[in-house]
Order: C-alpha cells, then structure tokens, then sequence
C-alpha cells in the first residue's frame, strides 16, 4: 500500500492497459490493411495503448521494397489510426531518401511522436532484409502515459545487447513487434522466440509485449502466439494463430517494488562494460531520447 502511494504522489501511473492487434497484412496494400487494423482496434475495449506487429500496415512481401508502397511516419492515410483516446504503435515500411526504405515503428501518444528504426535487418534467406531497408543506427524511448517504454523490433531482440540497453536505460516495457513466419521448423522457432522473451521479462525485469503478425504473404505463413508477460514470466494474455485482440493491465507499482527489492539492472559493472566496448569498438550510436516525426 506504502508503494502504490508513494508512486501516486510522485505522479508516475501505477498501470497501464496494454491491447494487441494480432492482423494478417497483405503486401503493398496500405489501405486495406489500415482498414484492418482499424476494425481490429474497434474490438478493443479501453485500454491505454494499442500495438500493431512489424511491418503491420505494409505487410512484409519477401519482395522488392518498392513493392510495399513505403509511406512517410505523417502519411494522412494514418492520421485515423491516431485519433482517439489510445495511444497508438504502429508497424510501417518508411520511405527515405533512396530506394530503400526503413523498417519503421511509430509510438503516437497524444500528439507526441516516436519513431524506432530497426537496427539489425536479417541478413541471410528467406529474408535478405539488408538488401531491401536501410539499417537503423539508434536505440530509441518513449514515454508512453507516463510509462518509459523501447520499441525492439523483431531481429533485434535475436542480438541480446539491444533490450538490455534499453532496460538499462530505464524501459519498463520492451515492445517488441515481429513478423515471424513458421518457415521449415515453426517448433524449433517457436521455442527461441519463447527463451528471448523469457529471459527478457525474468533478467531485465520488465514487462515484454510481443505482437507477431499472422495469415500468409507471398507465400509464407505466419505464426501469430502475440503475448504479454509479466516480469516474473508469466503470461498474461496469449494469442492463437489468427486476426484477434488481446489485452492486458501492466502492474508497474509491482515492477518498480521488484526492482528495488532486486536490483538486477542496478549492479551492473558499466565500468568494466565500457572498457570491454572501448577494445572491440561501439558502431551503434546509443541515445535514449527517440527522434520525434
């Protein structure tokens, strides 16, 4: 009781209502697929948050990135995903200056804006992202309601330093948007996917928000399992295979208790981390203070 008060008095919110939107996009259909996120939102009841999967209203293709029909984070075709009272995140192909766009992740919250590039695009088939989207080269935060969340797209929860900085500094939710496709060895895929966020939610004690895209494109099936767990790994709300919604209430009263009663991320040795970075090199420009659009 002490804790709840004494995060009120501090005015950091004590939850935040977290709801999934599990779609199945098609690539290069923008409009459609806002259409389908749309119908998927009004299922939602009143949460404080909606996300939407990797890629979600461009769909993934396996194809040349122009075919994707890329759109700039101000596109008025999203302005009515961002109207309302929720805040919004949302999977989009970014155009850019060249032929190759980014893999993009929009964070709005009342007229506040937050865009995360994905920093590590596969670089080995079926994918071959590298060959078609520019990399990002900033790890990014948002503050959504109150809350300090980081937006780790798909493969860059697969390179473990990634979420770990970002809980270092200072996320509470690790929102992690993926388009995971069930390929040869959909088992085999599924456990991994279920050790990395595992491990972050227990080890970086945070609440891990994973929302994969589901149905086929270009010829791939995707596998859905969209979840929400909690620090100690418990899963709050799971998905099937399949267009839903799912939705959650994330303790962070009892987060914050955790982690001052275990202070994980506190013990941290940056002085030997940083020495260790200074003899191998550092490429990636760390800033947790995400460009606005």
């Amino acid at each position: 009781m002490a804790e709840r008060q004494q995060a009120e008095v501090s005015g950091r919110p004590g939850t935040l209502t977290v709801g999934l939107l599990q779609n199945a996009p098609v690539g290069g259909q923008v409009d459609a697929n806002i259409d389908g996120i749309m119908a998927l939102r009004s299922r939602l009841g009143q949460v404080d948050l909606a996300l939407t999967p990797e890629l979600a209203v461009n769909g993934y293709g396996f194809g040349p990135a122009a075919y994707l029909a890329p759109l700039t984070g101000d596109d008025a075709r999203l302005e009515p995903l961002l109207t309302g009272p929720t805040a919004m995140g949302i999977g989009f192909a970014e155009a850019t200056a060249t032929d190759r766009p980014r893999n993009a992740y929009l964070l709005a919250d009342a007229g506040n804006r937050f865009v995360q590039h994905k920093i590590h695009p596969v670089s080995y088939p079926p994918w071959n992202e590298h060959l078609g989207f520019e990399a990002g080269n900033v790890l990014g935060a948002a503050e959504i309601r109150g809350v300090q969340c980081a937006t780790v797209i798909c493969n860059d929860m697969w390179h473990p330093v990634i979420p770990w900085l970002a809980a270092q500094a200072g996320a509470e939710v690790l929102i992690i948007p993926v388009a995971s496709i069930e390929g040869d060895a959909v088992d085999h895929v599924q456990r991994t996917w279920k050790a990395i966020l595992d491990h972050a939610a227990l080890l970086l004690q945070c609440y891990v928000v994973f929302i994969n895209r589901c149905g086929t494109d270009a010829g791939a099936t995707f596998w859905g399992g969209s979840r929400i767990l909690g620090p100690d790994g418990a899963t709050l709300a799971e998905a099937g295979n399949s267009e839903t919604t799912i939705e959650a209430t994330l303790d962070l009263t009892a987060l914050r208790a955790l982690r001052a009663r275990t202070p994980l991320l506190a013990e941290v040795r940056t002085d030997v981390v940083l020495d260790a970075l200074s003899r191998v090199g550092l490429p990636l420009r760390v800033e947790m203070e995400a460009p606005h659009v």
